[in-house]
């Protein structure tokens, strides 16, 4: 094969596409027909790997090269990611897919969506034009999608005969005589558009009650884990409900989503990620025998900060007015209208305000100066301008982001924490993952042998459900709650990476956490993902901690 010059981030797509269409590929011939080094192929494959790892696939390897031995379905999600990611950064796709057949499914699935009065976010929108792009243009090529016809979790939740608006929406397609799809293709495009706009296809009431149920069991669990109470938070179960029953009905599909902002959200809410993908992981999933990715994961995390947020709200406004009862309900009112989230707003006057407790007000708006008060003074004018509104907020926004900065920089760590771990870290060499587990698991001490024994079972039935590889090389393992006898952390830091899974993980962190001890795990999961932000601080931190 002749190639004209590619540069580096061309020639790692166009080697994925020529593994996606299952030729079988050797770091010596890429070397030779992309003119560059075996390391740089190796380089290329590696990011290959990685990406694949996303969607918990993996390539193949023998005599004749590197290989991806999958289904179409799998093929069609790979190349989903990568267009979807191409799309968010304004880069081109036309190397997976054609721009023009994109434009004109999209302005048919649009026009069938406002016809038929379907909300459905932009974002999943998306997802769909370019998953049935993707079927029309790989059908063109003679790839077909074909389902096992399993349906596992159909079966639970929708009879999609009761659903014409679907296959209306797909006819619309049919009839402009862009394409005729097949009945697995509508099958599997059924799930993942009622998976992505439920709220129409299907009323919030008429999901089932257990369902709801372990949805309420998931935000207790995540709730104690955090330490913060959301159960009483109707919005963030509504929102739940709706969102995890997409879920299922996607990954019945055998679909993915991409998040854009999942990386920020992994570095701006460590702890918070981290408990959610320990809780979602191991209390949610297990009865469904699903798998989350990354993405979906953040997803989730972000119906929680949302709720987070709703209870972060500030404690108190004091405003301090001498001009009477009908001035100050009027600033009130215009405060709220700009401050919705303020518990509440306290009215005082200069000569009582040196009398109060000023310890729950989160600042002070004043229409006279305010002096020897340590609190931070707003002063405005009587009638509330729109420059008085301003300055109002600009504090408001700089209180929330003061707030959000408290948290302790990543060269400390809490006491209980460090005290909690000192004891149970470990430098040790393995090969595999079956030998660095077990040498974990005969590191534990249980004074009832069955509960050992029911606990390391737990432990191996969750890897088998899903890798609890984490992030750069951090693997999470954790068994049943109802299994511990004691509350421990142990943290193994191997000298060479092993296969786990899909991922090369070099350390393990074995959680044997008890039910009441919920709340120790929101502080070891911050240093969990502060360790895979710069996993060198890390090291040396459990170095210096380590008894």
């Amino acid at each position: 094969m002749n190639n004209d010059y590619v540069d580096s981030k061309q020639r790692k797509f166009l080697i994925i596409k020529r593994l996606l269409n299952q030729e079988h590929l050797s770091y010596q011939q890429l070397s030779e027909e992309y003119y560059v080094s075996r390391s740089s192929i190796a380089n290329d494959i590696s990011y290959t790997k990685n990406l694949f790892s996303k969607e918990d696939l993996a390539l193949t390897f023998d005599n004749s090269g590197t290989f991806f031995e999958g289904t179409e379905v799998q093929i069609q999600r790979i190349m989903k990611r990568i267009v979807l990611n191409q799309l968010n950064n304004g880069m081109p796709v036309s190397l997976f897919i054609s721009e023009e057949l994109m434009e004109k499914v999209s302005l048919g699935f649009y026009k069938a969506l406002n016809e038929k009065q379907i909300e459905i976010p932009e974002s999943y929108v998306q997802n769909i034009v370019v998953s049935i792009v993707l079927i029309i243009q790989r059908a063109r090529e003679n790839y077909f999608i074909q389902l096992d016809g399993t349906n596992q979790y159909g079966k639970f939740f929708l009879e999609f005969d009761k659903y014409p608006l679907v296959y209306g929406l797909l006819n619309e397609l049919q009839e402009k005589d862009i394409y005729h799809f097949s009945q697995d293709e509508i099958q599997y495009l059924t799930y993942l558009i009622v998976g992505s706009g439920l709220r129409f296809f299907m009323k919030d009431k008429a999901i089932p009650f257990a369902f709801r149920g372990k949805v309420r069991f998931l935000i207790q669990k995540v709730s104690e884990g955090l330490q913060t109470d959301l159960t009483q938070d109707g919005r963030l179960e509504e929102d739940l409900v709706v969102h995890l029953y997409q879920l299922i009905l996607r990954l019945e599909a055998q679909s993915s989503v991409v998040n854009p902002l999942i990386e920020e959200i992994k570095q701006t809410y460590p702890a918070l990620y981290g408990v959610v993908w320990l809780f979602a992981l191991a209390d949610f999933c297990k009865p469904y025998q699903i798998a989350l990715s990354d993405d979906e994961v953040g997803f989730v995390s972000i119906h929680f900060q949302a709720a987070v947020e709703r209870v972060k709200k500030m404690h108190k406004i004091l405003f301090v007015c001498p001009n009477g009862i009908g001035t100050s309900s009027f600033i009130s009112a215009k405060i709220r209208r700009i401050l919705p989230d303020v518990n509440s707003i306290e009215t005082a006057t200069i000569s009582t305000l040196k009398e109060m407790d000023l310890s729950d007000v989160d600042f002070i708006i004043s229409t006279v100066e305010v002096p020897d008060i340590e609190k931070t003074v707003v002063q405005i004018s009587p009638m509330v301008t729109v420059k008085d509104m301003k300055r109002i907020m600009n504090h408001y926004i700089d209180l929330i982001i003061a707030r959000e900065q408290k948290k302790l920089p990543k060269s400390e760590m809490a006491n209980e924490t460090k005290n909690f771990i000192a004891k149970n870290i470990l430098f040790q060499n393995f090969s595999t993952k079956e030998a660095t587990l077990k040498f974990l698991l005969d590191q534990q001490t249980f004074l009832n042998e069955e509960l050992r024994e029911q606990f390391e079972s737990s432990v191996w039935e969750r890897e088998r459900l899903q890798s609890t590889y984490l992030d750069n090389g951090f693997a999470i393992p954790h068994g049943s709650p109802e299994f511990v006898e004691e509350t421990t952390i142990t943290i193994l830091i191997l000298d060479k990476p092993i296969n786990w899974g899909n991922q090369k993980v070099d350390i393990i962190v074995l959680l044997m956490i008890k039910e009441e001890d919920t709340r120790k795990v929101e502080s070891v999961m911050e240093l969990v993902m502060q360790g895979i932000e710069d996993k060198n601080w890390f090291i040396s931190k459990m170095m210096e901690v380590r008894e």
